[in-house]
């Protein structure tokens, strides 16, 4: 009985671990990827088309 409980919380922990890295290496750079060009596009269309020079 001991042992199906330490295989179930460590395959617990294992998914635990692989969603954790999943959030922090896939989804989240990923949002903040969409999020920047959003606010890019959107200052873009409000400057009127002309390019912003970066000095």
């Amino acid at each position: 009985m001991t042992a199906e409980l330490w295989q179930f919380a460590i395959f617990i922990g294992a998914f635990l671990v692989v969603a954790l890295l999943w959030l922090c290496i896939i989804y989240l750079p990923g949002r903040t990827m969409e999020y920047s060009e959003a606010r890019r596009t959107k200052a873009h269309d409000r400057d009127g088309g002309i390019p912003r020079n970066s000095d």
